[in-house]
């Protein structure tokens, strides 16, 4: 098992995909030229669910005083508000911040670090947390791990 210490913190894990596609950018500009119109609607589609998502998330972890650092101990087993629709609902904020900044920026190397980031999350974060949280929780967290999917 993975300790929890040695995986990646995913506000910075996005922020390395955040940069990446920006220094992508600058050394080889990939832009599709969709209408400027076009991709702050799509942007605005994504943004404002995200934003919801986050304030809606960010205020069970406050209600339930528990932490907000992926690697602290929790002391609470979040499974109500977004928790009743994915596990991870923080990480789809960080990976929707990634698609509607892609847009803003009318990048495809911004669009192309959404599953760069989902796959970082997925394969090396969320396993050592999921370990955690069995660890701290249990059957009760093994339960609602069968009932809720990890993304959506």
């Amino acid at each position: 098992m993975t300790h929890s210490r040695h995986l990646p913190i995913p506000p910075l894990c996005f922020l390395a995909c955040l940069f990446a596609s920006w220094g992508a950018d600058r050394l080889r500009p990939w832009h599709p030229g969709l209408p400027r119109v076009l991709r702050l609607a799509m942007a605005l589609v994504i943004a404002l669910p995200a934003g919801v998502i986050a304030l809606w998330t960010l205020a069970g972890f406050v209600r339930a005083r528990t932490t907000l650092d992926p690697k602290g101990q929790p002391s609470v087993l979040m499974v109500r508000g977004p928790f009743r629709i994915s596990r991870n609902p923080l990480y789809l904020v960080l990976a929707a911040s990634l698609a509607w900044i892609g847009l803003v920026r009318d990048s495809v190397w911004g669009l192309l670090t959404v599953p760069v980031l989902v796959v970082i999350l997925d394969l090396i974060v969320i396993p050592g947390e999921e370990a955690r949280l069995v660890a701290r929780f249990g059957d009760s967290y093994r339960a609602y791990r069968h009932r809720v999917r990890r993304w959506l």
